[in-house]
């Protein structure tokens, strides 16, 4: 085996070796920073829902007083509504506070798994240098050995004298040759002896590296840890978020049930019903307003080609994959109230939307996109509740409301058929169902609600 060019080898492969290191170091960076920037943005959101709280209850004893006083129901509505807006504000804070942890998570993921792999690539390095220590061990063993047999027959057979070498001769050329040969024997083992200090050296060389390395590799796995640790914190904190959204949605939804059927006792032609009314049209259209600016900040208009991540097939599908029935449909409601979308709820074969037990056929059950597309709004709004707006392109957009829990979030790119979230009731509602729109961001930009059914047709199964 050649010697010097194994210990060139040896000598790039550490120089290699360290240059990685200082890559794989420079890259990594500490968390702290944006941790203790969520926590505090985390801790002001808490105070303020803290406050909101406080509201409530006062608002809560104000209700009691007046709770038996017929002759009080305006300003029993007006206390209604006031925590229903509170309510709604703590819903708001709470999806704020989600919407920090969840970028939280994603950071602190992408941190453990840029650890990860220098974990990985430290570990090949390692496994990389106790190779090259293996290799040298048994070049060091190897020159020890032929370095002892050459001791060991130079001691059998003595040390040649010129002398010696001159009277043992034939003749002349015989002399110089055997004188040479001892000479170059001497010189090849001079070069053994210096070849192996030189490893051993090397091999020590390569022995620092490895404890330098490994104790890299206990810092990198140390910092792991943290970085799971924190986020193990930050999932559990996300729960706690989403539950404590979900309990203020189901509080919201019974301060709308009771803000409805105050509102059914109140005399029709009285100043309080048209109030309430006005104020419940005045809250649906502010809604209305909002996601149509969304979408023609956000969203795709006619003409526009649909992106290919997408997969769009062009033809929209219906959201159920059940029997179903059409409970509401475009553009009124059966009261005569406007409404913008068809209510989809699951049914029997005789159109029934709940079981023998009088439970809720549609609650609970998944509902899908009905073309593939980007989620450009995925949020919780007193009126429609846990809603989702996908953008499928060409000016095309699709709403599915009163979700029980939603599948998706903002930014996300879905494909016809995924399922987007669960039906429910959450929102101004009278029971589970899919509220589902189709809404055309045209070329002038301005956004049109369209009939459904005119852009998806109705399945076998829709009763």
């Amino acid at each position: 085996m050649n010697l010097k060019n194994n210990r060139k080898t040896i000598t790039r492969k550490i120089l290699c070796l360290i240059m990685a290191f200082v890559c794989v170091f420079s890259v990594a960076a500490p968390y702290s920073a944006p941790v203790a920037s969520a926590q505090e943005s985390l801790e002001d959101l808490r105070n303020q829902i803290d406050e909101i709280e406080k509201d409530i209850v006062e608002d809560n004893k104000a209700l009691a007083e007046v709770e038996k006083d017929i002759k009080n129901n305006e300003k029993k509505l007006d206390n209604l509504n006031d925590q229903l807006d509170k309510i709604s504000q703590q819903v708001d804070l709470l999806m704020e506070s989600i919407d920090i942890i969840n970028d939280d998570i994603d950071d602190l993921q992408g941190d453990i798994n840029v650890t990860t792999n220098d974990i990985k690539e430290i570990n090949t390095q390692i496994a990389e240098i106790e190779a090259q220590i293996t290799e040298t061990e048994a070049l060091m063993d190897s020159t020890r050995e032929i370095l002892l047999a050459r001791i060991r027959e130079n001691y059998m057979s003595g040390e040649a004298s010129t002398v010696e070498l001159l009277f043992s001769s034939t003749d002349l050329s015989t002399f110089f040759a055997r004188q040479e040969l001892v000479k170059r024997v001497s010189e090849n083992d001079a070069e053994l002896i210096s070849e192996l200090t030189e490893k051993i050296n090397e091999l020590a060389e390569l022995q620092s590296t490895l404890e330098t390395t490994k104790s890299s590799l206990e810092e990198k796995k140390s910092e792991l840890n943290s970085q799971m640790n924190t986020l193990n914190t930050r999932q559990n904190e996300l729960e706690s978020n989403k539950k404590s959204q979900q309990k203020k949605q189901e509080e919201a939804a019974e301060k709308y049930s009771e803000v409805e059927n105050l509102i059914e006792e109140l005399d029709k032609d009285s100043d309080e019903y048209k109030k309430a009314i006005k104020k419940k049209e005045a809250e649906r259209e502010a809604l209305e307003a909002e996601i149509d600016e969304i979408i023609k900040q956000e969203g795709s208009q006619v003409g526009d080609t649909p992106d290919e991540e997408y997969e769009n097939d062009g033809t929209l599908g219906w959201p159920l994959k059940e029997r179903c029935t059409i409970t509401a449909g475009y553009p009124y409601y059966p009261s005569g109230g406007r409404h913008w979308g068809i209510d989809i709820c699951l049914c029997t074969s005789s159109g029934s939307t709940r079981d023998s037990n009088g439970n809720s056929l549609s609650y609970g059950q998944p509902y899908y996109a009905s073309q593939g597309g980007e989620v450009i709004i995925a949020d919780w709004h007193k009126s429609f509740g846990n809603y989702v707006v996908v953008d499928h392109g060409d000016g095309k957009q699709t709403l599915y409301a009163h979700s029980k829990s939603l599948n998706v979030k903002k930014g996300d790119i879905v494909k016809k058929g995924q399922q987007l979230g669960l039906m429910g009731d959450t929102g101004n509602v009278t029971g589970p169902h899919l509220h589902f729109e189709v809404r055309i961001k045209n070329a002038d930009g301005s956004v049109s609600r369209e009939n459904p059914l005119n852009y998806v047709s109705k399945p076998s199964y829709v009763i």
